[in-house]
């Protein structure tokens, strides 16, 4: 059965979201596979694989953008038509509680790294040492500032002093793709009567 026009808004933007859900998933994926290779990698293994820390770092940007783009297509509130937009989605999904996912402080960090960055700067009153990108399982030396990094085995990712665990918003992330399906499933069975003539 036809969705009914005066969901197409609402269909529209499911399927966003839904995208944006399949690009984490995607990402996450791959994060799982270079996590079990530098755990393979800490233990004198090699499986074969090449996860390059740039390349993970790119992957975890990629969760943060589908974690940022879910975030305004369900909780923006910046003007009238974007909060009544978000309000029906979130009744069309039963009021999903995402806490993960809408956690901002990873994120921002990440985004407005400038920012961020000139803040801690003003804190630092001895030397340290500077480290941009840190994949590995063992945590980075003591007097070192690390911007971004991926901690292999907690599957967190990190910018400075915030970090976010993956598997928790992966978790997030399945739960609300179920919530998309069910609400898709429920506009097709509505049906509304024609007027008469």
């Amino acid at each position: 059965m036809p969705i009914p026009k005066i969901y197409f808004s609402s269909v529209i933007f499911l399927s966003e979201i839904s995208i944006q859900c399949d690009l984490y998933l995607l990402a996450y994926e791959k994060l799982e596979k270079a996590s079990e290779h530098w755990i393979a990698i800490s233990k004198s293994i090699n499986d074969g694989n090449k996860f390059s820390p740039l390349s993970i770092i790119s992957e975890a940007t990629v969760c943060l953008s589908a974690m940022s783009a879910i975030n305004r297509l369900l909780y923006s509130s910046k003007t009238s038509d974007s909060k009544k937009r978000c309000n029906e989605l979130q009744n069309l999904l039963g009021d999903i509680a995402l806490p993960n996912i809408t956690s901002k402080m990873v994120r921002n960090s990440w985004e407005h790294h400038d920012e961020r960055i000139d803040k801690e700067l003003k804190n630092i009153n001895e030397p340290f040492s500077l480290s941009f990108i840190h994949v590995s399982v063992q945590p980075p030396p003591d007097k070192t500032l690390v911007l971004k990094r991926f901690n292999p085995i907690e599957m967190t990712i990190s910018f400075l002093s915030d970090s976010i665990q993956l598997t928790h918003c992966k978790n997030e992330v399945s739960e609300l793709k179920s919530s998309i399906n069910t609400a898709f499933n429920l506009l097709n069975n509505i049906h509304i009567e024609a007027p008469n003539k």
